[in-house]
């Protein structure tokens, strides 16, 4: 999928509504590998519970927050405990910031084990990320799957494969008319770590 924009640079998905763009190389092989290794052996995951419909249910992958700050961040009903970005991440973020021209002090890191983990349709839009929050998407590891869908315009939908070392931006008003999705998959994966920078206000 997109095979033809291999040796692209930044691809521009989404222009109606809102801005995504995609850099399917931003980091090479071998430093994706060994940036997926240093955060499996290095870094604690806690896979917490969220409110659903009014009953409490476990995230079906597993999170690690950081912040520069201390800065608070949750997502239905939970309240996330930040941790100092160890010097290696923030090494990561502060490229991220000089490729996409954003800044960020807080990222959210989601473990996804196999292909029965998963993140379901939702958008990022909780009033910590203020107006318009860009979210800057790091993968690494086994490639998985990412869904966009419009939320009035049901034929305005995306699909694209996420592999490891691609970088995803998703700013302006793109949380007000998208959602967006990693979907389960009965396929047999590895491991999957997302690396999610973002603003708190």
């Amino acid at each position: 999928m997109f095979s033809e924009f291999e040796n692209s640079d930044q691809i521009q998905l989404i222009a109606t509504d809102g801005l995504v763009d995609f850099y399917p190389q931003f980091l090479s092989k071998i430093e994706s590998q060994a940036l997926f290794d240093r955060i499996h052996l290095a870094e604690n995951f806690d896979q917490n519970e969220i409110v659903l419909f009014g009953k409490r249910i476990k995230v079906p992958r597993l999170e690690a927050y950081y912040a520069l700050n201390g800065e608070v961040y949750g997502y239905s009903g939970q309240e996330l405990s930040a941790k100092p970005f160890p010097n290696y991440l923030n090494e990561v973020r502060i490229r991220v910031e000089q490729q996409t021209g954003q800044t960020y002090n807080a990222l959210l890191i989601n473990y996804y084990r196999d292909g029965k983990d998963s993140n379901g349709w939702h958008a990022d839009n909780e009033k910590e990320l203020g107006q318009n929050p860009v979210i800057a998407s790091v993968s690494l590891g086994a490639s998985r799957m990412f869904h966009l869908k419009h939320r009035y315009d049901k034929s305005h939908k995306c699909k694209l494969l996420l592999e490891s070392g691609s970088l995803l931006l998703m700013k302006g008003t793109t949380q007000h008319f998208w959602l967006h999705q990693v979907p389960k998959t009965k396929k047999q994966l590895g491991s999957r770590i997302n690396l999610t920078f973002r603003y708190i206000k």
